[in-house]
């Protein structure tokens, strides 16, 4: 997908070419002091149809986020598997509370090329292939690990973003619904302890492309260096 830097309008690349694309943007709504430039972070806000069944995990979401609809989050401006996996789980764990502006921001971005996603990831329902396939392993530090699988990253999440005020779009809205079940699983890794077999049993709904204000900051190390300017995040600065 492609952001203008110019208008802030969002492209959907097709086979006819570019067709616009609804998206929004959130304001920043930190009670806290901002150091650092702001830059606003591609993330899809995903809406499934239905979601696990009696699974006590998305039961706990729908809590945290009532009475308003329950969300999953996969970020779209890193394919790195660490990145996908933090700021998606807390992004999914916290359901912010956002207040959305419609369009892209407007402001310095990457150069004005097309990037298509690299098939990293099934797409939804699933192929027989791809890290969401795997069964998962709680790590000892409580992060999901799949197993078996070698996934190509996309750089590592503790350099530096290579672009400035606003991210790109690396991943689209089919690959999205794939990495929403890696963030599902993470969040029941983390909360069962004793996964034994994945199936999130998600059903595609609607799905929002939205930027985030965020600062680049490497104190903090569970959201992949990335802190967040929502005040549900204020907790979290040192």
């Amino acid at each position: 997908m492609f952001v203008c830097p110019g208008c802030g309008q969002v492209h959907d690349v097709g086979e006819n070419g570019l067709t616009p694309f609804a998206a929004w943007t959130a304001q920043a709504t930190t009670e806290l002091a901002v150091a650092g430039s702001i830059r606003y972070l591609a993330v899809w806000r995903l809406l499934p149809n239905t979601a696990g069944g009696d699974d006590p995990v998305w039961e706990h979401i729908r809590r945290l986020a009532a009475p308003n609809p329950a969300y999953l989050y996969v970020p779209a401006f890193s394919m790195a598997r660490a990145v996908v996996q933090r700021i998606g789980v807390r992004l999914t764990e916290t359901q912010p509370v956002l207040e959305l502006s419609p369009g892209g921001p407007v402001g310095p971005g990457p150069r004005p090329v097309l990037v298509e996603a690299a098939a990293l990831v099934s797409p939804f329902p699933g192929a027989p292939t791809g890290p969401l396939t795997a069964v998962p392993t709680p790590a000892p530090d409580g992060a999901f690990a799949a197993v078996g699988v070698s996934t190509p990253e996309a750089g590592s999440f503790t350099d530096a973003p290579d672009f400035e005020g606003v991210s790109p779009v690396l991943i689209g809205r089919r690959e999205a619904w794939g990495l929403a079940h890696f963030v599902y699983m993470a969040i029941e890794a983390r909360e069962t302890r004793d996964v034994q077999v994945a199936d999130p049993r998600l059903e595609p709904g609607d799905e929002e492309l939205l930027f985030l204000p965020a600062v680049w900051d490497p104190r903090y190390i569970h959201e992949s260096n990335w802190r967040l300017l929502l005040r549900e995040f204020d907790g979290l600065v040192a």
